[in-house]
């Protein structure tokens, strides 16, 4: 898969293909969808599939203060997309320049100028211009007037509802990490760099790692079931999301990992947090032992639901 930047020096055999443009932020149920009809339509034309994405995050460069936290890495989307068969993906270096662009200019001056798409894929509710002016019923009149196939895939339902990154977003935040799963189709995974804390859970028989990531989504305080992903292992995992109640309070809420069956030091290095299941909620215990109880209990049902997954 080729990561293009400038879209006027785009290579020739990305031409013509079957084009699908979005943030993809989180490549959910409903955006794989989307990507899956692209390189299924591409496959049946004889044609490149090409997606064109966004990072920052559209909303960073227009208003940085209602931007959303992340719910996966750039690096991630990328292999996702990767390994659904994209052919190319187009991450424009003028990111404000292309988002000034109208509807219009957008279509003509891109998808049908400068990537002569043969022709494009997207979800039921895409919009696309400067101010989001454009959507389903614009594309379809633009894309008909150039000769370009535009098809729309219908929403993706989970319980029910509509699956969205907004959606995710708030089940992460409420800590419902099981449910946000069933979104993506995949655990959330929280990445980052394991940054030195203070070794209270060293102090307890505990070690753990602090992972540390500013701008990923963090789930609701509590503590949960998870996978930890380090040097290439996928490790079950006790994870504590919070402020240490039982000693003092932290100034900000923390990433805590116990790794089950590890001991070694990481600090520097990249961590994958992989949110399974929400077991308790934070609380403050009357001291180190009564604390160092419920983290037996609590590691002995992380056994219990990772070795579940793998039966």
């Amino acid at each position: 898969m080729d990561l293009i930047r400038d879209v006027e020096d785009i290579d020739p055999r990305y031409r013509g293909g079957v084009l699908s443009v979005g943030v993809f932020d989180g490549i959910h149920l409903g955006h794989r969808a989307v990507l899956g009809r692209t390189v299924e339509r591409a496959r049946d034309l004889g044609v490149q599939p090409v997606v064109f994405t966004f990072h920052p995050h559209p909303l960073q460069v227009l208003r940085p203060a209602e931007t959303p936290s992340l719910i996966q890495t750039f690096g991630q989307k990328l292999e996702i997309l990767r390994e659904m068969g994209i052919g190319a993906v187009i991450w424009p270096r003028d990111i404000e320049g292309v988002l000034a662009m109208t509807a219009r200019d957008f279509f003509d001056r891109i998808v049908s100028g400068a990537l002569e798409a043969r022709a494009m894929v997207e979800g039921a509710d895409f919009h696309f211009g400067a101010g989001a002016g454009g959507g389903p019923r614009e594309l379809q009149g633009l894309a008909a007037a150039r000769g370009i196939q535009a098809e729309f895939v219908a929403d993706v339902l989970a319980g029910g509802e509509r699956i969205s990154s907004t959606r995710i977003r708030r089940l992460i935040a409420e800590g419902r990490v099981a449910e946000a799963a069933q979104c993506l189709g995949r655990p959330y995974t929280y990445v980052g760099t394991v940054v030195e804390g203070r070794h209270r859970g060293a102090r307890l028989g505990y070690p753990t790692i602090n992972v540390e990531a500013p701008r990923f989504l963090m789930p609701a305080e509590g503590v949960y079931a998870a996978r930890a992903v380090i040097r290439g292992s996928r490790l079950a995992a006790a994870v504590s999301v919070g402020r240490m109640a039982t000693f003092h309070k932290e100034h900000a809420a923390v990433v805590e990992a116990f790794i089950l069956d590890f001991d070694s030091e990481l600090y520097g290095e990249q961590a994958a947090i992989e949110f399974i299941e929400y077991l308790r909620p934070q609380q403050a215990f009357a001291g180190p032992e009564a604390l160092k109880a419920q983290m037996s209990a609590d590691c002995r049902r992380v056994r219990e639901i990772i070795g579940k997954q793998h039966d």
